[in-house]
């Protein structure tokens, strides 16, 4: 079979499939296991493939059929730029998550810590280490903690750390802030947010596949930002910034979590699609 005729077979099985995007699936698919690139997939494009790549090639897309994540199939994406492993144990990084990055890199950039040596970052709920580790790649005068309950994400984290080559960052096995030491300048976090009755109804490839425990933020989605605003006045220096991903429909919700503890110069951010997605706060009035 032909480059081209493997391309168009793919693409044809996953829209029967009723894959959304299922021309660039059957690209990606075709760029990973093939191990070329686009441009040269237009020069080799009627040349033959060998069948071992081939016979990889359909298995492949015979997953992606059953709505099994793109992202685990080729086992790593890109995220800030920078390439991460992901598995089933951890959440996918997904683009609207780089606002959050976005956000703390600015804070970090600000007058208030630009003479700083160390500025400590706690990122909760660190899954694949996406958000730790890029804040740490981008900032090198940071000390960033990554910490989540599940060792298998905490491997993934590790890999990840190594993969880019980023020696400022560690990760730690902690309910929340259980087993979390010190003070942090910043404390950030994409914790799980979905309502439980929600989860269900989320695409396949997010209810199926997905680690539960990093989605569920149990009946009214706000579990975790409740307890990490109750309790992180012992962890935050003072002029500390919280910054969290939220629901798109949470931001007064979490805002009001915030004013209730003594926070100020509460910010909303929106995504690409218009949508809340970051909510930022900083520490400076007595806690109630």
């Amino acid at each position: 079979m032909k480059y081209a005729e493997l391309v168009k077979q793919g693409q044809l099985k996953l829209f029967r499939s009723g894959i959304n995007d299922h021309d660039y699936d059957a690209w990606i698919l075709v760029e990973k296991i093939c191990d070329i690139s686009r441009t040269e997939y237009f020069i080799k494009m009627h040349d033959e493939v060998p069948l071992d790549i081939e016979e990889k090639y359909f298995q492949a897309i015979e997953k992606r059929m059953t709505h099994y994540p793109l992202q685990y199939i080729v086992g790593e994406w890109e995220f800030m730029g920078l390439p991460f492993k992901v598995n089933e144990n951890v959440l996918i990084p997904r683009q609207d998550t780089e606002l959050l990055v976005e956000k703390a890199v600015e804070v970090i950039g600000a007058d208030y810590y630009v003479d700083k040596q160390d500025v400590n970052v706690l990122d909760l709920c660190t899954g694949s280490g996406c958000i730790a580790i890029s804040i740490a790649k981008m900032c090198p005068n940071t000390k960033v903690t990554g910490s989540d309950l599940s060792e298998k994400a905490l491997e993934v984290a590790n890999e990840n750390a190594n993969l880019n080559k980023v020696d400022n960052v560690h990760f730690e096995k902690s309910d929340l802030f259980t087993n979390i030491k010190g003070k942090y300048n910043i404390i950030v976090s994409n914790p799980p947010y979905i309502k439980s009755e929600e989860v269900e109804k989320l695409m396949p490839e997010v209810r199926e596949y997905e680690p539960r425990m990093a989605l569920d933020g149990d009946a009214d989605g706000l579990k975790f930002y409740r307890k990490i605003i109750d309790e992180c006045k012992e962890y935050m220096e003072k002029d500390g910034y919280i910054i969290f991903e939220i629901g798109y429909d949470q931001s007064e919700q979490v805002k009001e979590l915030l004013r209730q503890k003594g926070f100020t110069d509460i910010e909303v951010l929106k995504d690409l699609s218009g949508n809340d997605r970051v909510v930022t706060g900083k520490r400076r009035q007595i806690y109630v």
